[in-house]
């Protein structure tokens, strides 16, 4: 997923072992991307000594080494040429763009590191066109109220600007209560609302949308609180838009539970008379052979009683807060099976996206309707 990160070339990159060449370039198509480039390999003995990576990257301006907040769009890795010369290198990925309407310079990274990290710039060529992406946004104003236990959100307008033919994943909008401002990928804080929308097609939008929604939870602290407009993709929900909100939101922590009273010392009192009255009874002789034996106590029930098995979780009124909740059950199945509600049967659940007939069988113990 896409995270801005600082994007920074050490000095050294121009002396690197392989070089992009005149001939680059990237194409979209949906949700993949294409890199293309030409590689001047200097030095292939130092080249095997690393492993190497052509990466997409979004800038606020064009990049020129020094450090900048960037996002990374895609990553290919590419094994490391065995000759000198000049090599050819094409490959497409999932692609990542960074969230709102915002105009991008584009860059291509050459990157080396070992084990899977390609943390190191080697050499970087910016494109001359900033980029916009075509994806479903916010248009308008968006507001929250918040309640006891509950909010209202409004969006003055959702739209999808791609071509009339190219119809939106599930859409679903989002209540963040996160530590920063959001600015690009998966949120890191408190999901307090999911609402399910549908598909949007192409050249179309939505007008003046207003829900209410129980808070998923009220988290103790200071928190900035984002809307997220999400799309669901081949990787899950992504962010496609956002709103972040001026004013923070602070909930105290809830008070802590009184301890329980203790015991008043009365019933001891009446116990402790019991060994000299038993003394007594002992005493006296036994009622004759007519005297019934003492039953033993009766064994105690089942604790299954006292240890219910717990509450199964509604699939057509949980949030999407409370179905991830389920162990085993992640956050993006748990949006899945709230955008395809509603459901007449839990076997409907295999058919909702990330939901196997193994999965099924292990979680809907704890599934309801």
């Amino acid at each position: 997923m896409t995270t801005f990160q600082t994007l920074q070339a050490p000095l050294s990159a121009a002396s690197s072992a392989i070089r992009i060449g005149f001939e680059h370039g990237y194409a979209f198509d949906g949700d993949r991307v294409r890199l293309d480039a030409e590689l001047l390999v200097d030095d292939p003995a130092a080249a095997l000594g690393q492993e190497w990576a052509l990466q997409l990257w979004a800038c606020d301006t064009p990049f020129d080494g020094r450090p900048v907040s960037a996002a990374k769009i895609a990553e290919i890795p590419l094994a490391a040429p065995g000759d000198s010369g000049t090599t050819w290198f094409s490959a497409s990925t999932d692609a990542f763009p960074p969230a709102g309407r915002a105009d991008h310079n584009l860059v291509l990274i050459l990157a080396a590191g070992q084990d899977g990290c390609f943390a190191q710039v080697q050499d970087y060529v910016n494109f001359p066109r900033a980029e916009s992406f075509m994806q479903p946004r916010l248009d308008g104003t968006s507001s929250f109220s918040l309640a006891e236990d509950g909010v209202t959100m409004a969006v003055e307008r959702i739209s999808n600007p791609r071509t009339e033919d190219n119809l939106s994943g599930s859409l679903a909008l989002e209540l963040w209560a996160l530590p920063a401002p959001y600015q690009a990928g998966e949120p890191e804080g408190q999901p307090l609302v999911s609402v399910a929308l549908g598909s949007l097609a192409g050249q179309q939008a939505w007008q003046d949308l207003a829900f209410t929604q129980a808070l998923a939870t009220h988290p103790a602290g200071t928190w900035h609180i984002a809307l997220l407009l999400r799309e669901w993709s081949a990787k899950g929900y992504v962010t496609r838009d956002f709103s972040n909100f001026p004013l923070p939101v602070t909930w105290n922590a809830a008070p802590a539970a009184a301890a329980p009273a203790e015991e008043a010392p009365a019933a001891a009192a009446v116990t402790a008379e019991a060994p000299a009255k038993a003394a007594e009874s002992a005493a006296e002789p036994a009622a004759g052979p007519s005297a019934s034996k003492a039953k033993p106590a009766a064994k105690p029930k089942a604790a299954a009683a006292a240890a219910a098995a717990p509450a199964s979780v509604s699939i057509n009124t949980a949030t999407a807060a409370e179905l991830a909740a389920v162990k085993g059950l992640s956050k993006a199945v748990a949006a899945a099976i709230v955008a395809a509600r509603p459901f007449k049967s839990l076997d409907e659940l295999v058919g909702v996206k990330g939901m196997g007939v193994k999965s099924f069988d292990k979680l809907k113990g704890s599934l309801s309707l």
